[in-house]
């Protein structure tokens, strides 16, 4: 058996293992990994979605082209996270790593998985094309932060001049003024 016949094989096992490996990288991965609805779930909709569609897209071997969109979905949404890049983006090697695991635990003859380079090279292509994406998805975001300072609606959306966090910090100020007050006397 050839390796692509293997991994087409065990795609359904692979899907999963890499969905819980990327889903382990956010603070509430039980919470993502279980609940399915596309609306009270978006994150993990969309990451459960993506990744299913971007490995049949490396299994069938079809164009990238054709991840584009399930790539910029889930980049999308890593892009306006507190991730650093490496780790927005490291969700693409990933995938080798899951593979090899998965493979490891079929106990694939080592001959067959001499036979991955190919695949490596296409998770690697996707890596080049998800920084593409990543890169211009940041850049979208610059740009509306810099009309938003432009227009002025930074007021609304800049946590510091949030009407809340306004009167909060009022109110701490005149704590600790009512509290000086009554120390020093």
């Amino acid at each position: 058996m050839n390796i692509d016949a293997i991994l087409s094989e065990k795609k359904d096992e692979i899907t999963k293992r890499w969905i819980q490996v990327v889903l382990a990288t956010y603070e509430s991965p039980a919470f993502l990994g279980l609940q399915k609805d596309r609306f009270a779930n978006p994150i993990g909709y969309t990451v459960t979605d993506g990744l299913g569609r971007l490995l049949t897209v490396l299994l069938s071997g079809d164009d990238l082209a054709a991840a584009a969109n399930p790539l910029e979905e889930i980049i999308k949404i890593r892009a306006v996270q507190d991730f650093a890049p490496s780790m927005a983006l490291s969700f693409v090697f990933d995938l080798k790593r899951v593979v090899r695991e998965v493979l490891t635990r079929a106990k694939v003859d080592s001959a067959v998985l001499a036979g991955m380079a190919d695949f490596d090279a296409r998770v690697d292509a996707l890596m080049l094309m998800a920084f593409d994406l990543y890169m211009a998805s940041r850049e979208r975001l610059f740009q509306v932060r810099i009309n938003e300072l432009k227009n002025g609606n930074y007021i609304l959306t800049d946590k510091s001049h949030c009407p809340s966090a306004m009167l909060r910090k009022k109110l701490n100020e005149s704590a600790e003024h009512h509290d000086n007050l009554h120390s020093s006397t």
